[in-house]
């Protein structure tokens, strides 16, 4: 029997934030096995750790980088066949220095598909491995590197019924679920801190729409942002169909699913293959499919109207946001929230680090999606290659313009080096600067948050974690602490009035009328 480990985001073995998220990754591999009636289990890594799991034959670990060292930890525990797959095993090395019998590299649905028919559905270790590209050895060696066609990609289905397993922290009735709409992204620049420029005045093919030509730099640098690996992972942009997506959906809220997060590292992508003449590597040419874009979400606004169900999207890139846009994106999702990635306040900064739009595009994003009646998060990063003192001025004055365009919350990552991106050998060296650009995001934060008080939203109750009693935004925001006397079953609607800000990221509200779940 096999058992899939859910290990993203847990880093050490505990997640620290983002409590209430369920990624799609694990509902991906459930959908392969499902193809061939195969018998499983999901658990998160935290779980097993905690108290371990019987029965089981076969291991298969959806993770990131962060979270080497708790799949580390699993690892040791489980007798039998051990195989990982996710964003972790953009280094290949990661299977051999975690003991794993197998790895998959990149898109794995037809890497898993044919492992399994080449023995793994029996309980052995395949040997035959020839012409199976993104699987890699025990060893740490890798086959071949090749990503799904978009026939391919639609083929499989993510499944619902594993949705049941996530009966613990996060739970489905309250959780984020992640729905895949678009997988990968049209950012195929290179990050010019690394390029030499007379062999860029030579080839140009970063500055130009020629698609085919974008797909290869002679340089071998990855494309994409210098601090993401998703382009050279997964390759051009492919979209599901539509009718996969609202089938996924409405089977997820028949369970009792509230809350679809529909997920892409880009929901502007969604349908843009369609309208150009080769693969989609050109972040901005042709613009998005606002016909594609306006019927899925008609389709999931209906579902939504007939069930008890909140959507929101995740990422957008600026490039792709325009008037018609946001009125499409304002008609059907006014009030959540969406992702704007700016990372940098300096245009010149944002060319060297691969971005595909500069700064002023991303605030202009902010205020648009913000008109229309979005709630922008703006999201920046410190201590990336090439920060300056300059780089750090510019920033925290954007970061103020953003806060004036009505963005909702400030997000600030530290930079961290990938396997498998342009800056996988630098490393971090956060400065005063750095820690400057931190404290602006708690500041402005705070501030946002303290408009909060005295209004009253609807919060989703969550699973108990310890002391004190959480609820979720059910639009979107920052966690609820409830001010209550007893406990209130997971997956109950509220109404709740915020009466202070505990922090920069959490609330605390009284429940004023309780709804039917």
């Amino acid at each position: 029997m096999f058992l899939i480990l859910d290990a993203l985001a847990a880093g050490e073995g505990r997640r620290l934030s983002s409590l209430d998220v369920i990624g799609a990754g694990p509902r991906a591999v459930a959908g392969v096995l499902e193809m061939f009636d195969l018998d499983y289990g999901v658990m998160r890594v935290e779980d097993f750790l905690r108290g371990g799991a019987k029965g089981f034959d076969i291991l298969l670990v959806s993770a990131m980088s962060m979270d080497e060292p708790a799949v580390l930890r699993a690892a040791k525990r489980f007798r039998g066949i051990k195989v990982i797959g996710g964003p972790i095993t953009s280094d290949p090395r990661v299977v051999s220095r975690l003991g794993f019998n197998l790895g998959i590299w990149g898109e794995g649905e037809r890497a898993l598909e044919e492992l399994l028919r080449r023995g793994l559905a029996e309980g052995k270790v395949p040997l035959d491995l020839k012409d199976l590209p993104n699987v890699i050895r025990s060893d740490g060696t890798i086959i071949g590197r090749a990503n799904l066609s978009p026939d391919e990609y639609r083929r499989f289905r993510p499944s619902v019924e594993a949705i049941r397993f996530y009966s613990s922290i996060p739970h489905y009735s309250s959780g984020r679920v992640y729905v895949e709409v678009v997988r990968s992204c049209s950012n195929f620049n290179r990050p010019k801190i690394e390029a030499s420029e007379e062999m860029c005045g030579l080839c140009g093919a970063c500055y130009g729409v020629d698609l085919r030509k974008r797909l290869v730099c002679p340089q071998g640098i990855p494309p994409g942002c210098g601090y993401c690996s998703i382009p050279s992972l997964y390759g051009p942009p492919k979209s599901r169909d539509r009718g996969s997506i609202l089938e996924e959906i409405r089977g997820l809220v028949e369970i009792g699913v509230r809350r679809v997060v529909l997920s892409g590292a880009d929901f502007l992508e969604y349908g843009r293959e369609e309208l150009a003449s080769g693969p989609l590597t050109h972040p901005s040419e042709p613009g998005p499919n606002a016909r594609a874009i306006e019927d899925l979400l008609e389709g999931i606004k209906s579902i939504s109207e007939d069930h008890l169900l909140f959507f929101e999207v995740e990422n957008v890139k600026p490039c792709l946001v325009n008037e018609e846009i946001a009125m499409i994106l304002g008609k059907y999702l006014k009030g959540t929230p969406i992702h704007v990635g700016v990372e940098t306040g300096d245009p010149g900064h944002a060319d060297l680090i691969g971005r595909p739009c500069g700064p002023e595009e991303a605030l202009r994003a902010i205020k648009l999606l913000r008109e229309v009646g979005l709630r922008p998060y703006a999201y920046f990063i410190h201590s990336l290659p090439g920060q300056t003192d300059r780089v750090v001025k510019r920033t925290l004055r954007a970061m103020e313009r953003a806060f004036e365009y009505g963005a909702e919350k400030i997000t600030v990552y530290r930079f961290r080096p990938l396997p498998g991106t342009a800056f996988q050998g630098y490393k971090v060296s956060p400065d005063k600067g750095s820690k400057i650009i931190s404290r602006k995001a708690i500041e402005l934060n705070r501030r946002r948050k303290e408009e909060l008080v005295g209004s009253t939203i609807r919060v989703i109750v969550a699973p108990s974690a310890g002391r004190g009693i959480y609820a979720y935004p059910l639009a979107g925001g920052p966690v609820v602490k409830l001010r209550v006397g007893r406990r209130f079953r997971p997956g109950m609607v509220l109404e709740v009035r915020v009466t202070k800000v505990i922090s920069d990221r959490l609330v605390e509200g009284a429940p004023i009328e309780r709804r039917s779940s």
